[in-house]
């Protein structure tokens, strides 16, 4: 397998890092079938999730939320806000749910520096 990077084809991605392999405490599959994967994904205060990529495009929908989320890279840098989820959060107006259009996200861990969760449920379209 080759290394996740956003330079590679995702579907090359090793599947030993995809989100429900490699972060389960914080992604449960709740429907799956040969089109669609719907998880539901919570990240508690306080924690950073384990290193993984998600290699379908998705539309995640936020039901909790703030905007303390950062991005971490693989090497454990914090990212600046260029991700296209960090960017819906900081263009956000704290009303109601955040729904975010989304790319296939190579190799990374996502931190949650608030004091309240975050949840939501992602609907990933596979191929």
């Amino acid at each position: 397998m080759t290394h996740d990077n956003a330079e590679t084809d995702p579907t090359e991605w090793d599947p030993d890092l995809d989100a429900v392999a490699a972060a389960p405490d914080h992604h449960k599959v709740i429907f799956e079938n040969d089109k669609l994967r719907v998880l539901e994904v919570t990240l508690p205060p306080g924690d950073e999730e384990p290193l993984h990529h998600h290699r379908w495009p998705s539309v995640f929908v936020l039901d909790e939320l703030h905007d303390k989320v950062r991005d971490i890279s693989p090497d454990g840098v914090e990212l600046p806000p260029s991700r296209d989820v960090i960017q819906a959060i900081e263009a956000w107006d704290g009303q109601s749910s955040l729904v975010v259009n989304m790319a296939p996200q190579p190799l990374g861990r996502v931190l949650n520096k608030g004091d309240t969760s975050i949840h939501g449920i992602r609907v990933e379209i596979k191929g």
